[in-house]
């Protein structure tokens, strides 16, 4: 989309990016929103990070969905990691 910007990632079929993203790995089905930035992330299949959140050193499981201007950002050796279908 217009405001996509990603940088050594890979992006699976059926992701749409409206965000940045950066030395993540996306599996199929994630959306990332518009101002949504990802760093250091693994994004599991059909994830939503929604509009204005911000990501560093997570991992996320299968459906997690990260509301709204949330913020997590985990130390590079420990990374967060969120369960599958939990909402933040």
């Amino acid at each position: 989309l217009e405001n996509a910007k990603v940088i050594h990632s890979i992006v699976a079929d059926g992701c749409i990016v409206d965000g940045t993203v950066e030395n993540s790995v996306l599996f199929r089905g994630v959306k990332i929103a518009k101002d949504a930035k990802i760093k250091n992330c693994v994004i599991m299949q059909d994830s939503i990070i929604e509009e204005g959140v911000e990501l560093e050193n997570c991992i996320l499981d299968k459906q997690a969905v990260i509301k709204r201007d949330g913020k997590l950002i985990g130390p590079n050796s420990y990374p967060i990691v969120i369960s599958k279908d939990m909402s933040i």
